[in-house]
């Protein structure tokens, strides 16, 4: 039998992207733990932690339209895998010129 989702679960989650909604689907927690989960994990990253691999200004409004201004972000590459798989690779793709 599976263990129960923890809080390392739930922000290793959150940390890759995954939305509150859909880290909560994808472990199967009921209502109230997630909402508890959520606000532990925006706590921790309120004090600079709990995000330690995405960079801190990832999400930061003022450098997002400082990049998008002078032109956009750069990207990897994406490959196939299979049916359903994708992998990220190498060569990074500019972004469009507008």
């Amino acid at each position: 039998m599976p263990r129960p989702a923890d809080g390392q679960d739930y922000a290793a989650l959150r940390q890759s992207g995954t939305s509150p909604l859909r880290a909560r689907t994808q472990l199967g927690l009921e209502d109230w733990r997630a909402r508890r989960l959520e606000k532990l994990f925006q706590a921790r990253t309120s004090r600079g932690r709990g995000d330690s691999q995405l960079p801190k200004f990832a999400r930061h409004d003022a450098h997002v339209a400082a990049v998008l201004a002078a032109g956009g972000f750069w990207a990897f590459s994406e490959r196939r895998i299979g049916r359903d798989g994708v992998a990220v690779c190498l060569p990074m793709i500019a972004p469009p010129k507008g």
